[in-house]
């Protein structure tokens, strides 16, 4: 298998691009593009479980291997976010009060807001209390992720 690998997969609102190293995933970038060829390499388990998470059926990416470097926060806050079942959301305060710092709800999103690995940290499973809440990709895809995985969408 390739040292590095890229792929893209069909989406419904274009494409998922999938980076890959030899620990895991490395980025995971949502295009509005039809999908293209990609360099061959990427772990066809992984890409098959992306594949059936794109197309609705149940496959929880968050269980994929991946590479996270972040601050310890943000490592502590990521770990957290993968803990989320697929199909159900949590708030950014009930996320931080799983780490242990009530109060820290904005600092658990701007942790997840610096995410390199949409679905793989599921920071789209994180809403706000009142609402969706942010995501780096836009509210919109952040809805159809939910919808996608049947969660209650806001």
């Amino acid at each position: 298998m390739n040292k590095n690998a890229t792929i893209e997969l069909p989406a419904p609102w274009g494409c998922l691009l999938a980076e890959w190293e030899r620990r895991g995933v490395r980025r995971v970038t949502f295009l509005r593009r039809r999908p293209r060829r990609c360099r061959p390499g990427f772990p066809q388990d992984v890409a098959g479980a992306l594949t059936r998470y794109l197309r609705g059926e149940p496959a929880n990416p968050a269980e994929l291997p991946a590479v996270l470097d972040g601050t310890p926060f943000q490592m502590a806050v990521w770990r957290e976010a993968r803990r989320i079942p697929y199909g159900r959301t949590v708030t950014y305060g009930e996320l931080a009060r799983r780490l242990g710092k009530p109060g820290a709800a904005r600092a658990v999103g701007l942790a997840l807001g610096a995410n390199q690995v949409p679905l793989i940290v599921p920071c789209h499973r994180v809403v706000a209390a009142g609402g969706l809440g942010g995501f780096a990709s836009g509210e919109g895809l952040k809805e159809e992720l939910l919808r996608l995985e049947g969660a209650g969408v806001y």
